[in-house]
């Protein structure tokens, strides 16, 4: 695979780990690669991600002007425990729950989510957000949105409460900071 044929040209690198990546590439040589990073080997660059020749399982070359997945879109680290880490993983759970705090104020519709499992750290997803719902609490969520998108079985969704959610987060901070549905993708085609 020659590398630098993908100099300052619109990739989608595809890593080892299957996760995938689109930007404006800059190919870096052995030789600063070596200098800077302390690794002798040749590698492309998205924005901060740097991408070992040894690291690339495909690069395809973008058409000018396409829309890219992982350029210029910002990108939020979250943990999951392991069952919903799996259930996000399969497409199961599309919409994830979470306190409306200062860190999640911050997403926007478009925004990539590295969801890593707390079960170990090194398995992660990335997905996109689709549609954000801020809530004024918990009860008003549960009401409005369909709860086997937010992770229920048809089943568990019968005796579903807000209440479940009072093990992640206190009635007093759900009241001073309002909760959110995070409407998620792991499809980058849609």
């Amino acid at each position: 695979m020659n590398l630098s044929a993908y100099n300052d040209k619109t990739v989608r690198i595809t890593d080892l780990n299957g996760d995938v990546f689109d930007g404006a590439c800059l190919w870096n040589p052995n030789e600063y690669m070596f200098v800077e990073f302390g690794q002798d080997e040749e590698a492309l660059q998205i924005d901060d991600w740097i991408f070992y020749k040894s690291d690339i399982a495909d690069v395809r070359l973008l058409p000018e002007g396409a829309e890219t997945l992982w350029y210029n879109r910002p990108m939020h680290k979250m943990s999951l425990a392991s069952g919903p880490f799996r259930m996000v993983e399969d497409g199961e759970k599309t919409i994830e729950l979470r306190l409306n705090d200062e860190k999640r104020q911050k997403l926007r519709v478009g925004d990539i989510i590295r969801f890593e499992n707390a079960g170990d750290p090194e398995d992660a997803i990335h997905v996109r957000v689709v549609a954000l719902y801020p809530f004024a609490s918990f009860a008003e969520l549960y009401r409005a949105l369909p709860l086997e998108k937010c992770g229920y079985t048809p089943e568990q969704s019968a005796h579903a409460s807000p209440e479940d959610m009072n093990i992640y987060y206190t009635e007093e901070e759900q009241r001073r900071r309002g909760v959110l549905g995070i409407e998620i993708t792991n499809d980058f085609n849609k």
